[in-house]
This record gives structure tokens, sequence and C-alpha cells, in this order.
């Protein structure tokens, strides 16, 4: 999943000195998750998807009281309301209200585990190929139109038309295509139903079946993903459904006025009794988009606001003031480590980061303590890092090919680097960041370093929304424009290692459009990693095989870890239920309500 820019002004970076120093005493959400055969683990490749990495098990204000208004604020919108297309963590946590899906996550503090939703189970398949859903009775759209197999089915194959549907994952292609004939997606479907995906049957309305075209053991965590939400295919207006979903939740848009507003009202026919996950504790909730974050912490210090969508943390200024008031630390904050990455993207296209030793000069030359302060030091921010595995995932493992002195980058061995790469002198290049805040701060900490050994850098911002979509995620844009680095960060799409890594890495996976291996790394080692980590039975051979995975990423340098995440969230004293989940990275926003 894509993380939000954390956004920060600029001059609040000199408080962030004796900020680092007061940091030491954070907490952190926990790690690991507990292993187990066929369907126990969700960090080991032979689950089969309902359990995944701990997280903290505390829960503030816990209530069952309903009404109210839930009042929300973020930075910007959100990219797509389009479930198949949504790529954001914070857009995938708020589709929780309008959107259900074959299995979710089971509504719990601590290590969240696959339930069904609009399915009666969580199946099991003894091929990891072949896997059966069975719907249950009484769920409907928001029309009151009953929801059937072939609703789902005809939402899966809108991900196949990815000249209109972009933006969102692709494990659907990747699992159920032929290659040897690609299905081109409803609106080019030839079957008088436009339901020709042939590895998807609906023998009857309350039964699905996938058939997968190789073994897949996290299958059922795909299932739990926005873009299998049933999509009624006579509403289905192609790529402007983003402004008027169907809702299948709780709750539906009432309003939406793009990077301003949305505001949702309860689903009439939505039934409690079909739905054991989501609370639905407000009758409203209002989302207020486009502000300033410094502005958003001082509404939630007011309580004149519930919390921030994004859930990136809060800025300086507020924690500095957080850190120095115990109660309000400790009554209306959460501070997990989230399993995302802060890392940076080394163009493999784009000269003359097409030659591995002027990739490897970036490598050494990074002052990663910079970046680490840029993010907020060890409580807002987090820990430097290493790999591109995260902490809490199982499987991750520590290491560091890249070493320097206190992680502050090495000069002479980036120089070596540049030599041997044929650029002794260094060389200019185009840094592409989001628009304003802590990315900010990250872009020109890159600057100051690569400054160090002759390479001058051109930071270029884009708006939050477009930045993905548009700037790195379309390759073209990409080499037209020169990039040679981007700010990013990722967390997994369910926790385990294949959906931390597969988007980002797989070289098979590299898009003209809405593109997520934003480096275009197409590694053989990489590509074969995950096909052979994702079908193993074997807890050791797993091990072996995602600790080598992890490696061969990092060692092309195509992506330079930075700071694994960690965020320091605030909420108002009237906002009930808060927990985190590692299931989003952030808290549940399914079960929230309101109190006073």
């Amino acid at each position: 999943m894509k993380r939000r820019a954390n956004l920060i002004r600029m001059g609040a970076l000199a408080a962030a000195a004796g900020l680092v120093l007061a940091a030491c005493g954070g907490s952190s959400g926990g790690g690991g998750s507990s292993g187990g055969s066929n369907g126990t683990s969700s960090g080991s490749s032979s689950s089969n998807g309902t359990s995944s990495a701990g997280a903290s098990d505390a829960l503030l204000h816990p209530s069952d009281k309903s009404g109210g208004t839930l009042r929300a604020l973020n930075d910007s919108d959100c990219d797509y309301w389009d479930p198949a297309r949504t790529y954001y963590a914070n857009c995938w946590d708020q589709q929780r209200w309008i959107s259900r899906q074959l299995v979710t996550y089971s509504p719990q503090p601590g290590t969240p585990k696959l339930t069904g939703d609009l399915a009666t189970a969580v199946p099991t398949s003894s091929d990891l190929k072949t896997w059966t859903y069975t719907l249950k009775d009484g769920i409907t759209f928001a029309d009151g139109t009953p929801i059937t197999s072939k609703d789902i089915k005809y939402a899966v194959e809108r991900v196949f038309a990815t000249d209109v549907i972009n933006g969102g994952p692709t494990y659907l292609i990747d699992y159920l295509d032929d290659p040897s004939a690609p299905y081109p997606g409803p609106y080019k479907d030839t079957d008088p139903n436009k339901l020709g995906l042939k590895s998807v049957e609906t023998p009857d309305d309350k039964t699905i079946t996938f058939h997968l075209n190789k073994p897949f053991a996290d299958w059922n965590f795909v299932m739990a993903l926005p873009g299998v939400t049933p999509v009624p295919k006579a509403k289905d207006t192609g790529a402007n459904y983003t402004f008027k979903p169907v809702s299948s939740g709780p709750y539906q848009i009432e309003k939406y006025t793009p990077n301003k507003i949305i505001t949702f009202v309860r689903n009439p026919h939505w039934d409690p009794k079909t739905d054991t996950v989501n609370k639905a504790l407000p009758d409203r909730i209002e989302v207020t988009m486009g502000l300033d974050l410094d502005d958003v912490d001082n509404r939630l210090l007011a309580n004149s606001a519930d919390f921030y969508v994004g859930q990136t943390g809060v800025q300086i200024s507020a924690q500095n003031k957080i850190l120095g008031d115990p109660s309000l630390r400790k009554d209306r904050t959460t501070n997990d480590v989230t399993g995302f990455i802060r890392y940076l993207s080394v163009m493999t296209q784009v000269k003359p980061f097409d030659n591995v030793h002027c990739r490897n000069a970036v490598a050494y030359a990074l002052d990663k303590t910079a970046q680490q302060l840029a993010r907020g030091g060890p409580v807002g921010g987090g820990a430097v890092a290493t790999t591109m595995l995260t902490p809490p995932l199982k499987y991750y493992k520590s290491f560091d090919l890249f070493p320097t002195a206190g992680s502050k980058g090495d000069v002479a061995k980036a120089k070596q680097e540049l030599t041997a790469c044929g650029q002794p002198n260094g060389f200019s290049t185009t840094l592409a960041s989001r628009s304003n805040g802590k990315e900010v701060a990250q872009a020109e900490a890159v600057q100051a370093s690569l400054a160090k050994i002759g390479v001058k850098v051109t930071i270029n911002k884009s708006a939050p929304s477009q930045y993905f979509s548009s700037t790195i995620g379309i390759p073209a844009n990409v080499h037209k424009n020169g990039i040679g680095l981007a700010m990013a960060a990722w967390g997994p799409d369910w926790p385990t290692p294949y959906a931390m890594l597969s988007s980002i890495v797989d070289g098979r996976k590299i898009l003209p459009a809405g593109n997520s291996n934003y480096a275009e790394l197409n590694d053989p080692a990489v590509n074969s990693g995950l096909d052979d980590g994702i079908a193993t039975t074997d807890e050791a051979k797993a091990q072996r095989i995602w600790t080598d995975t992890d490696k061969a990423v990092v060692k092309s340098a195509a992506y330079i870890p930075l700071v694994y995440d960690k965020a320091l969230n605030l909420f108002s004293d009237r906002t009930t239920n808060i927990y985190f989940t590692s299931a989003y990275g952030m808290a549940d926003f399914a079960q929230f309500g309101v109190v006073k």
C-alpha cells in the first residue's frame, strides 16, 4: 500500500534536535506472529491467510455508544474512491465504511485474523489453486438489490481493464489470467453478460470459485482487498465510478466535492445481522480535506475534530506538546511501528542510474540519521532502515549491505562508486517528492547528502494526489522528465513478505500507468524469489528465500531503505474504540464511535 505523505512546515525542523533527545522513551507496537499450518500464520507462505503479524494490543476508550458525527480531517483526497483503483492505506481503511469483501479482518486490537465478511467463512485449499466461497444470506447493495456471486465476479473482471481501471493492485490479474489468451476486462468482453473470465466460476448466486494459474498461499488475503468489493454491472460508469461508487457497507456517500469534503450517512439497507465486523456507531461521518497539517494538529488538540485520516503522525510542534504532557500522550495517542518503510527509489532506466555503481554511490552517500530526523526522530519517525522487509513481518531478518559509520553515510566509498560508474566528478539529476512536509524535509536531506559527492540534485515537487498516479507512477513521465530519484513509502498490502515486496519489485509488474515498481527493477533473482517464497510450505525454506530476496532487492540499489515507519497519532477525547491494526498499518476506522 502507498503511504500518504506526512507533511510539516519546514521551519519546524529547528525544533527537531531537542525532540530526538526527548523521544527515547517511546513505546512501539509489537512484532512477530504465531506459527501454524494451513491458515494460522499470516507471515508464513504456507498460510491460507487467516492471521497476521502482531501489533500493539492497546485499546483506548472502548464503547458501544452509537450516534453522533465522526469528524475526520485530511491533507488531501483519496487517489480514488473506486475500490478497485485506490492504493493508499488510509483509503483502504476508509473503504470499510462503504464496501465489503468476501473476507475481512476481525475487529480486535493486536493480531488481526481474517474472518468471513460477505462470505460465510474463510476457506482453505488443498492445492493452493482452487478457492471456493459461499455468500451469506441477506447481503444487499444500498438500493436494496441483493448482492450475488456475479457482482463479485464482475468486480474482479473490472481490474483486468487496465486501460480504464488502473491505479490499484494487480494480484487478481497475476493469478487469474491466462497468459496465452489474456482477458481484456468487461468493457471489451465478447461474452453477452460481460462475465467471460473463465478462471472465475459462479455456478449459482451464492457460490464463487477461483481457479488460480499457480499456487498462492496468500489468496484469502487478496479476497480482503477493496478490489473484490461487489460492483453492480448496471451502475458501473468505468473511470467515473470513483465519483459515485455503490455501497455494500454500513454507510453510503452523501456528498463528495473532490479535494474538499466527503460525507457519509447510514446505508438503510445494510443489515448488521450479516456483518459481525463493522460497529457502524456514528450516524454520520465527515472528512474535510485539503488542510495544512499543522492546522489538523491544532484542531485535534482543541478537540474540534476527531482524527487525522492519513495516520502518519503529528507534526513536530504537536509532537513536542504531546511528549511534554504524559496524560495527553496516554489517553489520546497511539504510537506504533506501522510496518511501512520510507525509501528512495533509484530509477534504473534513467541515466546514469542504469549503471549499478551510480546507484551504489547514492546508497553509500546517504546520511540515514538525517532521514530519521526529517521524519520526526525515534518517536514520530522511526528507526534507521537497512532492509526492505520491515520488523513487524515474519521472515524479517536484519542485515546491512551498505554499512556506514553511525548510518551517516560514507563519502569516500560513494566517490569510489562514482568513479566505477564513469562519473568521478558527479552529475546532475532530478529528485521527485510530494509537495510539502516531512517528505520535502527528507528530499532536502537527500540533496544535502549527495552534494557532498558532487551530485547536484534538483527537487521536483508534486501534489500528493497526483504524485504516485502520474509523476512517478507513469514510467514515460519519469523518463521524459529525467527523474532519477524519487521519495517513496510502502507498506504490505497484507501482513506477509510477498505482499510487502511484490508490487514494488516484481519486474513483471512494470505498468505503463498505475505503476508501483517505480525504479523499474527487473532482476531475475528477485522475480524468482517472489515466486518461490509464495509457493513453499516449508518454514525454514521460506525464511531463506525471503531473506535472499530481500538482499537481492537491496543489493540492486534500485531501492534504498531509509526509515522503518513509526507514527504518533492523536485523537479527540470523544473518539472511542481506538486501536492499531497491522492490517492497514494504522487505527481501524470501522470501529470508531463518538461520545459527548
